[in-house]
């Protein structure tokens, strides 16, 4: 196949674009030509900045799109817009933040309420209308392609690559030993998805050029925070000792959710059903997971391997101690 990849330099694009290569498609890359000059030679580069002009694109046939870079709805309607006279299959990576209030129900599937804003026009990338603008980008790529539009959900993105550190931290600090803060309580569900999955599972739609929308997240089965952690430990052979510590320790240290402390909501988030996005429907479309114990490993092998890890948002060691003293007290 000939795909044109909006962004593509940075973590999930980055993988998309290497499982392609690898697969023996043609890639061509769209954006602005400021990070990852000395990736992918031989692929061919367009730049422009796609919150201004994408008319670089217009005219050039690709068998599909994938748009992994927009954010808000102008911008990818224009280049929606832009490239539907030639090319026929356009998939837009979304995100499970789109989703309304997630109380009222256990298992959060496709058809779920959608978060909406009465302020469409401005343009954040995080805070509460994170998931509404999302919601309105989906819009904007079915305006121009219609129900033919694929359209995919990622839960947490995890994996070799991930500069954020929101699960990078749990094997690097499991790996550094000693004594390990752990939140509370251990049956609290957690999910996320391997880059390299998620990356696959685009690609083998894209390949079949479906449309629809997919939740996609993992684990295959459900993970608690207690067994995502034995796991890792086992993967990565950490002698590290886990002391799990009660929710309000966490709240009353101000620990900031899910950044701060990774994978962990305290119960009065609004999203306490966080953990149960179901993928039921992209598992029967072929969604497929490695062994959580590849993840762990690799992801530790790419950290060790970097020249400055990245550090992310993650709870420091120095408040880490701070909050064990607090619950032995």
């Amino acid at each position: 196949m000939d795909l044109l990849i909006a962004g593509g330099t940075q973590f999930v694009g980055r993988h998309i674009v290497e499982t392609a290569l690898k697969r023996g498609h043609k890639v061509t890359l769209l954006n602005r030509g400021q990070s990852g000059q000395g990736l992918f030679p031989g692929v061919e580069r367009l730049t422009a900045d796609r919150t201004v002009d994408v008319s670089v694109v217009k005219g050039r046939k690709f068998d599909s799109c994938i748009d992994v870079s927009g954010y808000f709805h102008r911008h990818v309607r224009m280049l929606a817009e832009a490239v539907k006279a030639t090319v026929p299959h356009f998939c837009f990576v979304s995100t499970i933040s789109v989703y309304a209030d997630w109380r009222p129900s256990p298992a959060i599937d496709e058809s779920f309420d959608v978060a909406t804003t009465e302020t469409p026009d401005h343009e954040v990338r995080d805070g509460k209308d994170y998931g509404a603008l999302k919601v309105l980008a989906e819009n904007a790529a079915k305006a121009v392609y219609g129900e033919g539009t694929l359209i995919v959900r990622p839960g947490l993105i995890v994996g070799p690559g991930d500069h954020t550190n929101r699960f990078t931290y749990w094997p690097t600090r499991l790996h550094a030993g000693g004594e390990v803060l752990a939140p509370g309580p251990k049956e609290r569900l957690v999910q996320f998805i391997d880059v390299r999955d998620l990356a696959n599972f685009i690609l083998d739609m894209v390949e079949k050029k479906a449309g629809g929308t997919y939740n996609a997240t993992g684990p295959a089965t459900k993970m608690s925070m207690g067994d995502m952690l034995d796991q890792i430990q086992k993967a990565i052979g950490s002698n590290a000792k886990l002391t799990w510590v009660e929710p309000k320790v966490l709240t009353d240290g101000d620990v900031k959710p899910y950044t701060e402390m990774p994978l962990w909501l305290p119960e009065s988030e609004k999203r306490p059903l966080f953990a149960s996005i179901s993928n039921a429907k992209a598992i029967a479309a072929g969604l497929r997971y490695r062994p959580f114990a590849e993840t762990a490993k690799d992801t530790l092998a790419w950290w060790k391997g970097e020249k400055n890890p990245p550090k992310g948002t993650a709870l420091t060691r120095e408040k880490e101690s701070a909050l064990l003293a607090k619950a032995k007290k």
